[in-house]
């Protein structure tokens, strides 16, 4: 096991019982779709989880938060309900601001009806696997299948579970909130105290020992409760060598599997995105004449003897080093545009505005010409109606 806080340390949420019930604010389904983008975002792995499998994925939901993170470029939405399905494909086509305002990466998103339990082709080179409140929903010979699809087949870099703490239903019996069979869903087959979870994922990590697992939780206990824990318990396995631990065990080559898919794809969509086409250079030279002109945004870097903004080539080096921009670079492309380097400062020279005249031709246009009072002329602002 491993300790993990949320990259934003987590997020204020308020649980309130009244005399008819419990309830949570934000709703708990919300408060792990949000846990689930931010384990995503965190910034030891974002750069590598360009495939991300949510198994279970039903009516599409957290697919709105994760198409907005532009650094993945391939989403598979798993489920074993054709029908739900095909009643929420449109969830994942592009919307009119994704044709507005484009990504920089490519987005592909597939739909897939298949298990959790079964390997599948379109199931490799999986960087994160998502599952939220999934398991408690199969039986044990799919349960059982699991963790060899996952850890064993996929080895993905990343693994998030979810899944509901038993131990908060003693609450819910107060307000007689739980089925007649005991649990919070029909399609319950178990719910799990945090004790029987932990078990389950040391489990997985013995048996796949290249990864390390942390717990947490969402949907605080009421005050004076917090013995019963949160109300859903998630799992977050981690593959070693992505936190820079060395692997336990080689990774093993993925088995070929049989030519026919165990998967039926539903829906495929392309998103939208802006392909760069410049050259690297060009990235730099462009950035470069940003930082420029913000320089000449701020009196503090004003030289008033000179008449002229200054800039520092190794803080302009510094900007722009997650472009992979050098001091030598940033030197060349400079002289290359004829600005003027002294000093180991660049020099932007103030741009004289010019005042804009108006040519007596402007004053013989129609607009301008005196008509009777009350009298529109053709080509007139009068014939302009502002209230439409």
């Amino acid at each position: 096991m491993f300790s993990y806080t949320l990259p934003c340390g987590g997020f204020k949420t308020l649980t309130k019982i009244t005399e008819t019930g419990i309830s949570f604010d934000p709703p708990v389904y919300e408060q792990r779709y949000c846990a689930a983008i931010q384990i995503l975002e965190d910034a030891r792995w974002l750069k590598e989880i360009k495939k991300v499998t949510e198994f279970g994925c039903a009516e599409m939901r957290l697919f709105q938060l994760m198409r907005r993170i532009e650094t993945i470029e391939n989403i598979l939405q798993v489920d074993v309900d054709q029908e739900t399905l095909k009643t929420h494909l449109n969830r994942t086509n592009p919307l009119v601001s994704d044709f507005i305002r484009e990504r920089q990466a490519p987005l592909q998103v597939q739909v897939l009806l298949g298990s959790v339990a079964d390997a599948a082709d379109e199931l490799r080179n999986t960087d994160a696997v998502i599952a939220l409140e999934l398991i408690e929903h199969v039986y044990e010979d799919v349960l059982a299948k699991i963790p060899g699809n996952i850890f064993g087949f996929m080895q993905p870099k990343i693994v998030i579970f979810s899944t509901p703490n038993s131990e908060f239903n003693e609450i819910f019996t107060r307000f007689s909130s739980l089925l007649p069979n005991g649990f919070r869903h029909h399609d319950h087959k178990f719910e799990w105290t945090r004790e029987e979870f932990k078990s389950w994922c040391l489990g997985i990590t013995e048996q796949y020992s290249n990864y390390m697992f942390a717990l947490l939780g969402v949907g605080d206990p009421p005050q004076g409760d917090e013995a019963v824990g949160h109300v859903s318990q998630i799992a977050l396995f981690v593959r070693k060598d992505t936190l820079g631990v060395s692997l336990t065990e080689p990774l093993t080559i993925q088995p070929a599997l049989d030519t026919i898919s165990n998967y039926q794809s539903l829906h495929t969509v392309d998103f939208p995105y802006n392909k760069d086409t410049r050259t690297p250079e060009e990235k730099i030279w462009a950035e470069i004449e940003t930082q420029l002109y913000r320089c000449t945004r701020d009196e503090d870097n004003y030289d008033t003897e000179r008449c002229v903004y200054k800039l520092s080539l190794d803080e302009l080096a510094r900007r722009l080093e997650y472009l992979g921009a050098t001091r030598e670079l940033l030197e060349k492309l400079l002289q290359l545009h004829k600005k003027m380097i002294e000093n180991d400062f660049v020099l932007i020279e103030e741009e004289q505005e010019e005042e804009e005249e108006i040519e007596c031709s402007d004053w013989e246009n129609p607009i301008y010409e005196q008509s009777e009072p009350g009298v529109p002329i053709e080509g007139s602002l009068e014939e302009e109606n502002w209230d439409v």
